[in-house]
């Protein structure tokens, strides 16, 4: 799990997991904020199906309308671990009410640069009914 451009080893899984329950599972904003400098690079452009955002503010503004319409309840989970080579690295998570059927799943795709996320697009499954 090489990433060629810094020469470094990125632990892809654990990246990805600390992007997905420290930063869009966190309700509180300081600790989500601290975590956003810690794992995103500044520049960060987030790509969503209808929106995008750039930067650590953009990105906590992203976040915050995302749980600020959930209910308290609703939790995120993952589908396996993140895998990953290459700066390139992908999870597949779910959200909803916490022991109960996800109500949105997705995938998020990372390029990661100097051991920081630099781009997140985010894929959401489409609705079966």
């Amino acid at each position: 799990m090489s990433n060629l451009q810094t020469g470094s080893i990125v632990d892809y899984d654990g990246l990805m997991q600390a992007h997905l329950y420290r930063v869009f599972a966190e309700r509180d904003a300081d600790k989500r904020r601290a975590a956003i400098r810690e794992l995103y690079a500044e520049t960060v452009t987030v790509f969503e199906p209808d929106a995008e955002a750039t930067g650590h503010d953009g990105l906590d503004h992203t976040v915050e309308a995302i749980l600020s319409k959930a209910p308290p309840s609703f939790v995120f989970g993952t589908f396996g671990p993140a895998v990953g080579h290459h700066g390139i690295g992908r999870m597949r998570w779910h959200f909803g009410p916490e022991g109960a059927p996800p109500v949105v799943s997705g995938l998020d795709v990372v390029e990661i640069v100097d051991g920081k996320i630099a781009k997140l697009y985010v894929f959401l499954d489409p609705m079966t009914a």
